[in-house]
C-alpha cells in the first residue's frame, strides 16, 4: 500500500510516547514493504530548516515538514477562531499539494492537536479512504460550539456554525476509525462523536528495546522508586512525593526498617509552576527526590532496569499506558492508578498494584508492601513481562493497524465499483 500519515508532530520533534509511536509505526509498515510517506508540521524547526521534504535513509518514511500549527505547544490552549481558520486554509492547500504527489491508497490520520482540521478536509475531499486513530480525547476540541442564550454563545454558535464552520468537525466523516483503549472510544461517544462503529487497537511497544532487568523481583539497598513521565497537575506526581514522605517519616527512628529505605526519581518535564511546587514539596519532607528532567526515548529502557518499582500516579483518565507496558517489559512491578485505559490491562495483585487516584496514604500502603514482600515483587513483575509478551508487542500492534488499513482500501474500492454500476444491479449492502 501507498500510505500517507498526517499528524501534528514526528520523530525527532515529539511531546511525548505517541508520537514516538507514530515513528515506529510508520519504520514497521515501511520495512513490511508498504510506501509510507508522512505529512506533519514545521513546530521544532528553527527558522533555516527546509519548507520541503525532508528525506530520511530509505528504509524510512519520506517526511514532509510543510504543515503549520495555529499554537505552539509552549503556549497555553486557546481558541482563536480567526488564527485556526487562516492555519487550518494554509493546511488545506498544502495537504492537496502532497495528495497530488502521493496518490496514496489510503489516508491515516494520527494526531490533529494545535494542527487544525484542515488536513483531515483536504483527505476527505480527495475520494481516498481516510483512516482515523484516536490516542486520547484531543479530537473534540474542535467541537462546534453548542446554542447557548447569552449574547457570547449565540456569537459562538453563529460562527461556527455558518461563518467558519471549517475550523470545526461539521461535515467530516469518521468512517474508519480506530481507538487505543475502551475508555477512550466510551468517552469520544458521549461527547458526541458518531464513532460506535469504531475498532480498539491496543499500542504495543518494541519489546525487544526493553529487555528484562536480571532477577525480577529483587531489590537495591536503598530500593530505587521510579516515575516517567509529564510534568502536570493531573499527572498526580504530587501524590507519590507526599506517599514518598509518610513513608519516610514513618520510618525515622526505627532501626528495623533499614531495610526497605529507598529514594525516588522522577523523569519528566512540565511548565514550570508545577515543577516549583514538586521541588518545593520534595525538599519538604524525609524522603531522597531525583529529579532527572526529561529522559531521551533511548535511554529509558535502562533507566526502567536501574530501578525496582515504577509508580504512576496519574489523577485523570488516561488514554493507554505505554510507560506501563515499557516498565512492565523491563520485569520492574508496576504501582499505578487504573481509572484510564491502563486499566484495561492491570489486573490488582496479579500484574500490578493499584490505588485510587489522588489517595496518597493508600499509595504509600501499596509501596510499603512491595518493599517488605520480594515474592510479591517477583510474581508481578514475572505476570507482566508474560503480558507484554503475548499481548502488547509493537509488531502485534502494526498488524492489526495494517490489516484495517488494507480493510478500509477494500471497502473504497468495492464503493468506487459499485458507483459505476447500473443501480439495477449495485450489490446490496
Amino acid at each position: 500500500m501507498k500510505i500517507l500519515v498526517i499528524s501534528n508532530l514526528y520523530p525527532p520533534h515529539v511531546l511525548g510516547g505517541y508520537e514516538i509511536l507514530c515513528g515506529q509505526v510508520c519504520g514497521e509498515l515501511q520495512q513490511r514493504g508498504h510506501e509510507v510517506t508522512v505529512l506533519t508540521s514545521r513546530y521544532g524547526w528553527d527558522g533555516d530548516a527546509p519548507t520541503g521534504d525532508t528525506l530520511e535513509p530509505p528504509s524510512s518514511p519520506r517526511i514532509c515538514r510543510t504543515l503549520r500549527l495555529y499554537l505552539p505547544f509552549d503556549r497555553p490552549p486557546q481558541l482563536l477562531r480567526r488564527r485556526r481558520w487562516l492555519v487550518g486554509t494554509y493546511n488545506y492547500r498544502r495537504t492537496r499539494e502532497c495528495l497530488r504527489h502521493v496518490r496514496p491508497d489510503v489516508i491515516f490520520i494520527w494526531s490533529q492537536l494545535r494542527l487544525t482540521v484542515g488536513p483531515a478536509r483536504a483527505a476527505q475531499a480527495s475520494g481516498y479512504p481516510v483512516v482515523y486513530t484516536f490516542n486520547d480525547e484531543n479530537i473534540a476540541s474542535y467541537f462546534p460550539a453548542r446554542f447557548k442564550l447569552t449574547p457570547r454563545g449565540l456569537i459562538a454558535y453563529i460562527l461556527d456554525h455558518w461563518v467558519v464552520p471549517s475550523i470545526t468537525l461539521k461535515g467530516l466523516r469518521f468512517d474508519h476509525v480506530t481507538c487505543i483503549s475502551r475508555c477512550v472510544k466510551r468517552n469520544l461517544i458521549a461527547k458526541g462523536l458518531p464513532i460506535s462503529h469504531a475498532r480498539v487497537i491496543y499500542q504495543g511497544i518494541p519489546i525487544e528495546q526493553f529487555p528484562p532487568k536480571a532477577n525480577m523481583g529483587r531489590i537495591h539497598h536503598p530500593a530505587r522508586l521510579l516515575y516517567v513521565g509529564q510534568l502536570h497537575p493531573y499527572k498526580g506526581v504530587h501524590t507519590l512525593i507526599e506517599a514518598a514522605h509518610r513513608i519516610a517519616e514513618s520510618r525515622i527512628g526505627d532501626a528495623r526498617a533499614s531495610s526497605v529505605r529507598f529514594s525516588v526519581t522522577i523523569a519528566g518535564d512540565g511548565p514550570e509552576p508545577y515543577k516549583r511546587q514538586l521541588v518545593d514539596m520534595a525538599a519538604h519532607g524525609a524522603a531522597v527526590i531525583e529529579f532527572k528532567g526529561k529522559v531521551p526515548h533511548a535511554e529509558l529502557s535502562s533507566l526502567y532496569r536501574e530501578h525496582d518499582l515504577f509508580v504512576f500516579p496519574s489523577i485523570w483518565r488516561e488514554a493507554f499506558g505505554l510507560t506501563h507496558l515499557e516498565a512492565m517489559a523491563s520485569g520492574i512491578p508496576v504501582i499505578s492508578t487504573a481509572n484510564g485505559g491502563q486499566g484495561e490491562f492491570l489486573r490488582h495483585g496479579h500484574n500490578a498494584l493499584i490505588f485510587e487516584p489522588g489517595n496518597a496514604h493508600q499509595l504509600a500502603e501499596r509501596i510499603d508492601q512491595l518493599l517488605r514482600d520480594a515474592t510479591l515483587r517477583r510474581r508481578l513483575a514475572e505476570r507482566a513481562r508474560a503480558l507484554v509478551e503475548r499481548q502488547f508487542t509493537l509488531k502485534r500492534y502494526v498488524s492489526e493497524l495494517e490489516t484495517f488499513l488494507q480493510e478500509a482500501v477494500v471497502v473504497a474500492r468495492r464503493e468506487s465499483v459499485a458507483g459505476f454500476l447500473p443501480r439495477a444491479v449495485t450489490p446490496s449492502g
